[in-house]
């Protein structure tokens, strides 16, 4: 189809179903173009799209979770004060991050939680340095310790998409009052992710007794609706390529990569894979990997990292072995000339709720 690009290679796993679902996405009213990316994952609207609309917006193409995203922080910690095994301890000692105290106002709406599902918080360090000048230039350093933070609007953000979910089949003319209301709400879920992310590691770092100034290196909001000059964005899992670097995950048993948009990324609808991307849905993960696998052995990743999660049925939900391989799905944009690597980072530590 004329408006539906796929950005991947030969060696990518994409499901049919995926493709299935953004063809029907195509035929959407007002809908230009839709682009599937290297982590295209299943549902009705796959994680990893990233859908371009004339003068209509479609609420539900990016869902309840708005704002959602990933912040990396860049911690100043000598190497002695890097201890897994002790961070592990600290927060195998408390239920929820929302224990911790920090002279944080009170956003409310569970914000400055992380939540269920996908999202984590996670510590690095920096595995290998593959663009100098540009490691250079975000004045990044090889010795600090890294925070990823993957979490989004939490209750705020399902309250704004309660209004509109019921009410439209499924997009909202722009001339209506009530696409002004959401939008205008939708922004404010944004910002309140991106402070709640920030919260999040804080709270992070004083539960594992290394409060620190911290400077943000990357934040990206991946469930979002943006006005650009040729109409209205959607991204449902899919990281902006005009806010600075871009952290994509792997699968806290893989390397993440910090990558730089490429200048001109108008083939994916200026958008870049956000993670991994599933493999398996969640129930298939757990059938698959119950049989396989205690709860022990998913709390030790293969590259010998620590997974800290009371939650045993997410543990094998989210499991590395349900992920897509990163190292592929980031090939495969920078392949398609989206994008440059400019380090890897290796997790040591994943926090789950």
């Amino acid at each position: 189809m004329d408006n539906l690009t796929i950005i991947a290679s030969s060696r990518n796993w994409i499901d049919s179903r995926s493709i299935e679902a953004l063809k029907k996405i195509t035929k959407y009213k007002g809908v230009k173009s839709v682009v599937g990316l290297s982590d295209l994952s299943t549902g009705l609207v796959p994680n990893g799209a990233a859908v371009l609309c004339k003068d209509r917006i479609y609420p539900h193409l990016i869902g309840s979770d708005i704002g959602c995203g990933m912040s990396l922080f860049e911690v100043p910690a000598k190497a002695k004060k890097i201890k897994p095994q002790r961070f592990a301890k600290y927060l195998s000692k408390i239920e929820s991050l929302d224990e911790i105290e920090t002279a944080e106002p009170n956003l409310g709406y569970n914000l400055g939680t992380i939540g269920k599902g996908n999202h984590f918080a996670e510590l690095h360090l920096v595995n290998e340095v593959h663009d100098r000048v540009l490691f250079n230039k975000l004045n990044l350093d090889r010795e600090s310790l890294y925070l990823l933070i993957h979490s989004g609007s939490r209750a705020f953000g399902q309250i704004v998409f309660n209004r509109v979910s019921g009410k439209y089949e499924p997009s909202i003319g722009l001339s209506d009052d009530e696409a002004k209301e959401y939008l205008k709400e939708h922004d404010r879920a944004v910002e309140l992710a991106k402070l709640s992310r920030r919260q999040i590691a804080k709270r992070f770092l004083k539960a594992i007794k290394l409060e620190a100034n911290f400077k943000a290196v990357s934040d990206t909001a991946h469930n979002i609706i943006t006005k650009i000059e040729s109409g209205w964005l959607h991204r449902k899992g899919a990281a902006p390529t005009n806010k600075g670097a871009v952290i994509i995950p792997g699968s806290r048993g893989s390397l993440s990569y910090l990558v730089m948009p490429a200048k001109n990324t108008e083939i994916s609808n200026f958008s870049l894979a956000h993670g991994a991307g599933r493999k398996w849905e969640r129930k298939s993960a757990e059938a698959k990997l119950r049989n396989r696998y205690t709860k022990a052995d998913l709390t030790r990743t293969k590259i010998g990292s620590c997974v800290i999660c009371k939650d045993s049925k997410l543990l094998y939900e989210e499991a590395p072995q349900a992920y897509k391989d990163i190292d592929v799905v980031v090939s495969d944009l920078a392949e398609a000339g989206l994008a440059t690597v400019v380090a890897t980072f290796r997790p040591i530590l994943t926090y789950k709720e």
